[in-house]
This record gives structure tokens, sequence and C-alpha cells, in this order.
């Protein structure tokens, strides 16, 4: 029975992985970390944490969402994308009286007859929740981009021509499968982790090449991680490249530790089998270990 008083939206929010697991809302804070955010002279506590709310939430809530609902293979950018070649339909909409079949009157009228009665058949009934909130939160991203800087809000801009590629280019991908280009997962990667990463370092105006450099690398083992099936060379690699740049600054205690945290980790991908499918226990302990090394390099790198 409907209400007869009421608010007129509703937001839900829920937790779509264990807090512990690298994802956007981690890069950014990390990127801001090693760019110095936490050791910015002059600025006020109250403005500091206000920042770095403004940047997870930016990065992970905002774009994550963007992500997950537009650009995935059930994603509704994906959708619209399908929808434009699609050619099952043959409902032409007459717009013009005395329209010869064939003409390209005729041709643009079916094709939107076409995408008429799947909108209202197919993707209204399915996908609307979905539309609405991608479409509400698209302005709402530009926004508190715009609230952190210009870099930023051209960062924003950035993630959402990613994901509308990545739509694209699944468009061609059934959504049962989990068989993705590697373009998809190159772009994915950078409009999930390596963006929201560089977006963290543009908030602080302080950003350095360590903190860009760092950001780069731990881009490449988030693809590593993404990559379905998991490619564990790369998300070792990445993190040797980020040894290497401690190695380069110096910084002895960092090195110990992020060495030790590399033992443990190659010592839980070697012991798993090629073709054997990561169960909770391997994830969990992988991601703390990514996640470990991410927060020892970039407060290591973060100018005092």
């Amino acid at each position: 029975m409907e209400r007869s008083a009421g608010h007129i939206v509703q937001l839900w929010v829920r937790l779509r992985t264990p807090i512990w697991h690298v994802g956007a809302g981690w890069a950014a804070l990390s990127g801001a970390i090693a760019s110095g955010i936490l050791w910015e002279d002059g600025a006020p506590p109250l403005t500091r944490i206000g920042t770095v709310l403004l940047i997870w939430l930016l990065a992970d809530p905002l774009l994550g969402t963007l992500w997950e609902l537009g650009a995935t293979p059930r994603g509704v950018w994906t959708q619209l994308w399908r929808a434009a070649s699609d050619a099952d339909h043959n409902v032409p909409l007459i717009l013009l009286p005395y329209t010869q079949t064939g003409s390209p009157a005729w041709q643009v009228a079916n094709w939107l007859g076409r995408q008429n009665a799947w909108w209202r058949t197919t993707f209204w009934p399915q996908s609307s929740e979905a539309f609405i909130t991608v479409s509400s939160l698209l302005p709402v991203s530009l926004l508190v981009g715009a609230l952190l800087n210009s870099a930023a809000l051209t960062l924003v801009c950035a993630a959402m021509v990613l994901a509308w590629l990545v739509a694209l280019w699944h468009k061609e991908i059934l959504p049962s499968t989990s068989s993705h280009p590697w373009r998809s997962t190159v772009a994915s990667a950078w409009g999930q982790f390596g963006i929201p990463w560089m977006i963290g370092c543009a908030a602080t105006n302080k950003s350095s090449w360590l903190s860009i450099t760092l950001g780069i690398c731990l881009t490449f083992s988030y693809m590593g991680l993404l990559r379905q099936p998991m490619w564990q060379p790369a998300v070792l690699a990445g993190q040797l490249a980020v040894l290497a740049i401690l190695l380069g600054v110096r910084q002895v205690l960092a090195l110990a530790g992020i060495t030790m945290l590399l033992i443990a980790q190659g010592g839980l991908l070697f012991t798993r089998r090629p073709n054997e499918a990561p169960n909770k226990q391997f994830l969990t302990g992988l991601h703390l270990f990514v996640l470990g090394i991410m927060l020892v390099a970039s407060f290591t790198v973060g100018p005092k």
C-alpha cells in the first residue's frame, strides 16, 4: 500500500567487500598520505580531517558506485552501449508521414522505435533504480571533485571517460561470463585504483614524483588482483617496484618491514595451486599483505 506521506528518495549504504580489501578508498587515502596530507603546514586538524573525508567519499562511495553500477558487464552504461547497436527489435516509430521503407528517415525512425521499445519493456523495468543512482551520482562526483581542486575535478572526468570506455568494451561480453579483455582490466585498474590514488595526491597540492610513481607501481599490483583469474606475477611485480623505490630513497626500516611482508606474501602465493580458485582465507591474507605494504610505503615517502 502506498504511504500517504514521507520522503521521496531513499539511500542505501552497504559494505561491498571487507574493509581490509585493497580498493579505491585505500588507494585515495594512501595517495594523500604519500603526498603529505598529514604534515601540511598551517592546516588546522579539522581542515585535514574534512579533506580526508572528501577524498574518501569521492574515491570509494561515489566513483566506486559509478563503476559498479555503470561499467560492469551488467552495468547500465554497458546496457546502453549494447542497445545502441542491437538489431533484434523491429518496431518502427513513425515520426514522419509517408516515409518510404528503407529511406534514411525510415531507418532513423526504426532505430528510435527499437530503442524506445527496449527502454520501456526491458531496461526501465529491470535497471531503473541503477540508472537513477548513476545519473544522480555523476553531478555529485563532479561537485565533490570541484570542492577539492581543479586537478581532482579533471581526474574525476578522466575516471568517467574510462568507465564509459570499459562499458563500450564490455558490450560484446555476455553478462554471465567472467572473461574480460586485457584492455578492460588495465582501464578498470586505473579507474578504480590509479585515478583514486592520483586524486589523493592532487588534493594536497604537494604531490611529488615519489608519490606518483608509487601509485603507478601499486596500480600494476591491483591490476593483477583484478584480473580473472588473478595474475600473481603482476601482484608481486608492482610491490617489488615499490621495494626498489624505497631502496632508492634509503629508508632502511621501511625496507625491512616491506621485505618481511613480501616474504610472507610470497609463501602464501606459491603454496596455492595455479588453477585453484582463491578461497576466503587466501584473499584475506593476500589483501592484508598488499594493504600493509601500501600503507608502509605511503607513510615512508610522505614529506615530513
